[in-house]
């Protein structure tokens, strides 16, 4: 199963292009779909992937697409402004940190700050902003949103699943 720590928003469908199930996206990050496996559709809460067939540009950000299975202009319909993801393994390099990690690489290490001490568990991210943010669940259960900036990250162990960071002064109250 698919989960959303292994994907990455890449797109919204727009409409049906034509009566064979052809139909055209919008991408929101700098991707080659002709590179990826797969793309990802949310049906009824669970992520599906469904292999591309043609890929065929419209103009600078939108693309005409065949998916393998949609082939008629009722079933392009059922996608109509829905999003689409690419799993993460599939972005380009540039996307990891210097260290070669992705962000959701570090789901499940305990937070702990230099000056603050432990701050909690990442739990998830959340990649729909203009920057990416760890969500972490602190130990009385709240959650609290942290830039993914390197600037702020002093070192990591992937053995005990540790992020050391180096946080601005008043960064984690913004939360409360």
């Amino acid at each position: 199963m698919i989960k959303l720590s292994e994907i990455a928003e890449a797109g919204l469908f727009n409409k049906p292009h034509g009566i064979k199930g052809e139909i055209s996206a919008t991408l929101d990050i700098d991707i080659e779909l002709n590179d990826v496996r797969c793309i990802i559709i949310a049906i009824d809460g669970i992520f599906v992937p469904f292999f591309l067939t043609s890929v065929r540009p419209k103009n600078a950000d939108t693309f005409l697409l065949s998916i393998d299975g949609i082939d008629t202009e009722e079933k392009a319909q059922r996608l109509t402004n829905k999003p689409f993801f690419v799993l993460r393994s599939d972005l380009p390099e540039d996307d990891a940190s210097e260290d070669g990690m992705y962000a959701s690489d570090f789901i499940g290490y305990k937070v702990i700050d230099r000056t603050i001490g432990e701050i909690g568990e990442i739990v998830d991210i959340n990649d729909t902003t203009q920057n990416v943010l760890f969500i972490v669940r602190t130990h009385n259960g709240q959650e609290i949103f942290l830039p993914v900036v390197d600037e702020f990250i002093d070192s990591f162990d992937t053995e005990k699943k540790i992020l050391e960071t180096n946080l601005p002064e008043g960064l984690v109250d913004l939360n409360n």
